[in-house]
């Protein structure tokens, strides 16, 4: 009778622990990548100069992204915060691409679910430059109230809000400015803005779309300037976010490994609420960094 035959054992080989690593780096690149296609809902409650609560709803940097047929995930996940009020900081649309239908279609349908109140970023001023046409008009008739260098008064919930839109530099000559007569009219509004008094003399709550947070957090202006609540993206929350330290790996105008990618700051004198926003750009996928819907609940300061 024959013995069975005893296994051979199979040997390690050192190529073995490349291979391994590998499989594991690239389980792990797949995670963070399908993971970072699904939106994800980002809550602060931040205290401001109000009688009554109201709800924001803050989306940033879509870049044209689409989240189901003409954004109806996105349109539906904004419509289930129930916000009494949504803004929209810039970089919806691409600087290069003429057709408008996204962000077109996304502010007719969200001004259904509440007032768009709606501050251009970089790339919504250079897509006038480069097509010569009238965002402003544009965006307008399909329901947002647009804001660049300018500001309302509205009654939100029954407080008297100020809501103020802008997309360079904060208190620094506008990005794209060249004459003399542009600048005044930029500082004159950053003047008419701060101003904590309406024209009857009472206080209101001032909130700003400020694309850029550049001023606010790495020139530290909420510590310098006393302008209220500061709503920004463009940062794209580091693009790429390290997974257990959190932390962004780039972000436009800043660099390597910024300091601020999101988040609520709350300085001496200025609060800014940063969003990693929703799209990408140059083509950098968002690894850890899901497209972010971001929900402020302001209350009364205790």
């Amino acid at each position: 009778m024959a013995l069975p035959m005893e296994k051979k054992k199979r040997r390690f080989r050192w190529w073995h622990v490349p291979l391994i690593l590998f499989v594991i780096l690239l389980i792990v690149f797949l995670y963070y990548f399908i993971s970072s296609l699904f939106l994800q809902v980002e809550h602060y409650t931040v205290e401001a100069n109000i009688s009554t609560p109201i709800r924001i709803v803050h989306l940033t940097d879509l870049h044209n992204a689409e989240f189901g047929k003409n954004n109806r995930k996105l349109i539906e996940k904004v419509a289930e915060q129930d916000p009494d009020v949504i803004f929209m900081t810039g970089d919806m649309l691409n600087e290069d691409d003429e057709n408008v239908d996204v962000i077109v279609n996304l502010v007719t349908e969200l001004s259904k679910v509440a007032p768009v109140y709606y501050g251009y970023g970089n790339h919504e001023t250079v897509w006038e430059q480069n097509f010569g046409k009238d965002l402003h008009e544009i965006l307008g008739d399909a329901g947002a109230t647009v804001l660049e260098c300018e500001y309302v008064d509205v009654e939100i919930n029954r407080n008297i809000v100020r809501i103020g839109g802008y997309m360079g530099y904060w208190s620094q000559p506008h990005m794209f400015s060249k004459s003399p007569e542009q600048k005044e009219l930029e500082y004159q509004f950053f003047s008419d803005f701060r101003r904590k008094d309406l024209p009857n003399g009472e206080e209101t709550c001032r909130l700003v779309l400020n694309h850029i947070p550049t001023g606010w957090l790495d020139w530290h202006y909420i510590d310098a300037y006393d302008t209220g609540i500061v709503f920004s993206g463009h940062y794209h929350g580091g693009m790429i976010r390290v997974p257990i330290i959190d932390q962004g790996v780039a972000a436009p105008y800043v660099g390597w490994w910024p300091p601020y990618t999101k988040g609520v700051f709350v300085g001496e004198k200025s609060t800014c609420i940063l969003s990693t926003g929703l799209g990408i750009e140059h083509g950098v996928p968002r690894l850890n960094n899901p497209p972010e819907i971001v929900v402020v609940d302001l209350v009364p300061m205790q």
